[in-house]
């Protein structure tokens, strides 16, 4: 792990967030919790999308962590792994992949066709996808790469 990294892992109802400083945040919304309370269909409709955005900028408004530079987070977190181009060993996704990979979500809830292997499905996923962009853009990381531990 580099000294600029921060790990991320998913729980049911919470991502923690490991600091390289040694500070541990864990935020009250999880890809379980966000799924069943705001993410009804898959894809989610964008009243869906626009109310779990909401929610987790609450809860990272609430963190009290400030925006900055921050480098990279770090995750073994199998749903982030599954996600189109994290997939492999040694990959990462770069903040703007990460905004491509929501915006195909988007267009998949506004009724576009978009590939299986460019989107992945399921409402646990969407959500992560939400919280991974949501983090990346509030707090400044630069990109998420798979754990090689």
């Amino acid at each position: 792990m580099n000294p600029s990294s921060t790990r991320l892992f998913f729980h049911s109802d919470a991502t923690a967030l490991r600091f390289d400083s040694g500070q541990n945040v864990t935020l009250p919304i999880g890809p379980v919790g966000l799924a069943r309370n705001a993410l009804r269909h898959d894809p989610p409709t964008p009243a869906e999308l626009e109310n779990a955005i909401d929610i987790v900028e609450d809860a990272l408004t609430r963190s009290r962590l400030a925006q900055g530079e921050r480098g990279e987070l770090v995750t073994t977190d199998p749903v982030l792994l599954a996600l189109p181009g994290l997939d492999a060993p040694g990959a990462c996704l770069t903040r703007d992949e990460v905004e491509s990979l929501f915006d195909r979500l988007a267009s998949r809830a506004l009724g576009k066709a978009v590939p299986a292997s460019e989107s992945p499905h399921g409402r646990e996923t969407a959500a992560a996808i939400i919280i991974l962009r949501e983090c990346m853009h509030h707090l400044g990381f630069d990109r998420i790469r798979k754990d090689a531990a």
